[in-house]
């Protein structure tokens, strides 16, 4: 069949824009998105190797959570703030009927190496930035960002980090410092020696109102289908949704051969509505298409 690429922006893993509910759940609730924990970490008898962690909050938003995990991730000793209690084995924190528990959903990948000469990796695609936002002093308007690495880390990494950071609008948690000006800010871990950079795209057209990693542009080449998702010919973007697991090269890979095949091998599953497609039911590995004219049905 006809069909190719005109131009795929990779990255070496996702990630996406880090969308938080802002009410307070009150029953056990899985946040929509993952918390990056950047390297082997610790904190008392509570082992966390690098990765991304599901969240499970009861009686806390998401965001708080998150804030707290943070806060928690420099206690090394688990010396917590009281009221606050570990439960090191089901990775869980509690303060009387508040808690939230943590579950690695996937170990990162090793770390590419520190570019030479003090210079700096580009990563492939962009991150989208919902609303007008803000980190401390520096103004990030809403729009795509692009990401590059100065050192120690992987695109997806810093593109987790970079969400975490977008709701810490106080300043982010020591080790980390934040510079820059508008549309442009730089983090840097002055214990671990990681530092990235986040810069808004000088074409921007504003955030597009996308809650995902967009990697680039597919092209379809006539009229297809994969099972009941009628894919009219044209352009698509391949984008991540929040929580995905997968890499810009691996979804773009699994779009051009379901439509090799017309249908989806066991176990993917389709979500027709919003043109998604899982890998099982509940699984990180996730991806979705969206046309850039006209519509998919």
């Amino acid at each position: 069949m006809l069909k190719g690429i005109i131009r795929v922006a990779l990255v070496a893993s996702l990630m996406a824009v880090f969308a938080l509910p802002a009410a307070t759940a009150s029953a056990a609730t899985r946040c929509p998105a993952t918390f990056q924990v950047l390297h082997n970490d610790r904190i008392g008898a509570m082992s966390l190797p690098a990765g991304a962690y599901y969240v499970t909050v009861n009686k806390l938003t998401c965001a708080q959570a998150s804030t707290l995990f943070a806060d928690f991730l420099q206690d090394y000793d688990g010396d917590l703030p009281y009221p606050w209690r570990l439960n090191a084995s089901a990775k869980s924190f509690t303060n009387g009927s508040s808690s939230f528990s943590v579950k690695l959903a996937a170990p990162s990948p090793p770390a590419p190496p520190t570019p030479p000469n003090g210079g700096s990796t580009t990563c492939g695609g962009s991150f989208s930035v919902l609303h007008n936002d803000r980190i401390g002093s520096v103004s990030l308007p809403r729009g795509q960002y692009t990401i590059a690495i100065q050192r120690g880390l992987t695109c997806a990494q810093a593109s987790a980090q970079f969400a975490q950071f977008l709701d810490m609008p106080r300043g982010v948690p020591a080790p980390w410092t934040i510079t820059g000006s508008t549309g442009k800010a730089s983090f840097q871990d002055n214990m671990g020696g990681f530092a990235f950079t986040a810069t808004r795209n000088s074409s921007n057209t504003g955030g597009g109102g996308r809650s995902a990693y967009v990697c680039g542009t597919f092209r379809v080449m006539h009229n297809d289908h994969i099972g009941s998702l009628y894919v009219p010919k044209g352009t698509y973007e391949i984008t991540l949704p929040v929580g995905s697991a997968m890499s810009c090269t691996a979804a773009t890979r699994q779009f051009d051969a379901f439509l090799d095949a017309e249908a989806l091998p066991r176990p993917w599953v389709l979500n027709a509505a919003n043109a998604t497609f899982s890998r099982g039911a509940g699984s990180a590995q996730t991806f979705g298409i969206d046309p850039i004219s006209g519509s998919i049905r």
